[in-house]
């Protein structure tokens, strides 16, 4: 069985993000990281996320952010739920999580970009699904394939 040189650290990626799930007492697996090959190029990539998505809910809105804005988006759905006071122990998650795509793209390209979270602007899918929870899909590109980070917005408690 062949796998993809990135999905290692893909993997390590989903359960450090199913950890922080349960630490902010998230009852459902809304966040995790998947690893998907491209297709032809990343707008087709996206065009297949989207109708998956329509299978089991719609899209809300779909947006390109930059660094600073993904950043915020881990803040407000995960730092804050954790802690409403900067802590050193918040600091070492943020470098961690972040350091994950520093990780990701040592596997794609050895000597490629520094951290692709870092250094280019992503697509973002913001949707509910048929039980009415709400998601962010961000998508980061990389040479051959992209990271989707799922991370949850707002869940029933069921």
């Amino acid at each position: 069985m062949e796998i993809h040189r990135a999905e290692p650290a893909v993997i390590e990626l989903n359960g450090f993000l199913n950890a922080l799930r349960c630490v902010i007492d998230c009852p459902k697996r809304m966040f995790s990281a998947t690893l998907i090959e491209k297709n032809v190029d990343l707008n087709s990539t996206i065009k297949n996320i989207k109708n998956s998505i329509d299978e089991h809910g719609g899209i809300i809105e779909q947006k390109k952010i930059d660094y600073q804005t993904t950043h915020q988006l881990f803040i407000d759905h995960i730092y804050k739920k954790i802690s409403g006071t900067n802590t050193r122990g918040l600091d070492n998650l943020d470098w961690n999580l972040i350091e994950y795509y520093g990780l990701i793209s040592t596997q794609d390209l050895e000597d490629g970009p520094w951290n692709r979270l870092v250094s280019q602007e992503h697509t973002t899918l913001r949707f509910l699904d048929n039980e009415g929870d709400e998601y962010i899909l961000l998508i980061v590109e990389f040479s051959d394939f992209v990271v989707l980070t799922q991370l949850g917005l707002a869940w029933s408690e069921k």
